[in-house]
């Protein structure tokens, strides 16, 4: 059986990437991570081009997490989900791409879609909206693995997992709206991901309830009000300090 994600990582940063943990971590992500890889991605990428890509993904991923491992457990699963989520991307990126008029290609677009980007550092930039609203470093980690771990990412399964470590049930809901989009608005977390400004995103007052509901900052606000986007009667401090991006 393969060992635990969070000992192979704490090896490794113990030993200084030394081979014989590096080949440990290596063979896992194969087992667990490769192996596993869902046939759609397969077929969309080529069965070598995303085997390889997962691999690459995943390896990345390990060592910014070795450099600062969570307060809480890392998981297979949430591994799992960085790397998936991340092909997913490419394969949007390119049907776009192919999507697009060819005599159109040459213009420039406003706004350069990142598709391409890391899911993790999307989640290191609500993690430092979280940090400044007055949650604590390691609070705020907790909570995003908890968060991102899976299967089931429903609103409902995402504020569950949170509920289950003792997130009060309004800041649970509060992230859940910022990391999975509602039957209307578009969860901060898609809208990074798609290559919206951060400075935009942020300034959103739907967004900003969410943070702070999400770090216990505004009293609880009614479905309905979540729903349709009625921004929150609080004031809003949007200054960035040294958030999780940093310390990730």
């Amino acid at each position: 059986m393969t060992e635990e994600l969070q000992a192979l990582l704490a090896d490794a940063a113990h030993s200084g990437w030394a081979e014989e943990s590096s080949k440990r971590l290596a063979a896992a992500i194969e087992e667990r991570i490769v192996a596993e890889l869902p046939g759609r991605l397969r077929a969309a990428l080529g069965h070598d081009e995303a085997a390889q890509m997962a691999r690459v993904v995943a390896w990345e991923r390990c060592h910014r997490l070795a450099e600062k491992l969570p307060v809480g457990r890392v998981t297979w699963g949430y591994l799992a989900n960085m790397v998936r989520w991340r092909l997913a991307d490419v394969v949007r990126q390119e049907a776009r791409r192919r999507q697009r008029y060819p005599l159109l290609e040459f213009v420039p677009e406003s706004v350069e879609p990142s598709m391409l980007a890391e899911l993790g550092p999307l989640l290191d930039r609500i993690g430092v909206r979280l940090e400044n609203a007055g949650l604590r470093v390691g609070e705020v980690r907790r909570r995003l693995v908890v968060a991102a771990e899976g299967p089931g990412f429903s609103k409902h399964a995402i504020t569950s997992r949170l509920r289950a470590i003792g997130v009060p049930r309004d800041q649970a809901e509060g992230l859940a709206w910022l990391l999975h989009n509602g039957p209307i608005r578009t969860s901060a977390l898609s809208r990074l991901a798609a290559g919206q400004p951060p400075d935009g995103v942020f300034a959103d007052p739907v967004v900003r309830q969410w943070i702070d509901q999400a770090a216990g900052r505004s009293p609880r606000t009614s479905y309905r009000s979540r729903r349709f986007g009625r921004p929150p009667g609080a004031s809003w401090h949007d200054g960035l300090g040294l958030g999780l991006a940093h310390a990730a």
